[in-house]
């Protein structure tokens, strides 16, 4: 989904006009840098948080030359969704009615 399509979705289920939206997204998205910057951490109520990993250093190897490389520790952000937004997708479907049974 794009800036402007979200936009648009926000601005049609709010009721808020186009350019208070857009205010509105680029807020949240200088408040969530700022926050990850200094606390590591930025949430979402509802959905999940945004968290700072570090990635430790490891030994890689170069797929051409199969030489091998040294990749240092890096900072790296994660989303880590709640767990009402994973239930959303980890619910087991049931079989409709009348499939998976055997006539016989």
């Amino acid at each position: 989904m794009t800036k402007d399509k979200m936009i648009e979705g926000i601005m049609r289920a709010s009721g808020i006009s186009k350019a208070n939206v857009e205010r509105f997204y680029d807020g949240l998205v200088t408040l969530a840098k700022k926050e990850l910057q200094s606390k590591g951490e930025f949430v979402l109520p509802g959905l999940g948080a945004f968290k700072v990993r570090v990635r430790k250093a490891r030994i890689a190897r170069n797929p051409r030359t199969g030489e091998p490389i040294k990749v240092p520790s890096k900072k790296v952000v994660r989303f880590v969704p709640y767990s009402s937004l994973k239930s959303l997708f980890s619910k087991k479907e049931e079989p409709a009615s009348g499939e998976g049974q055997s006539l016989v």
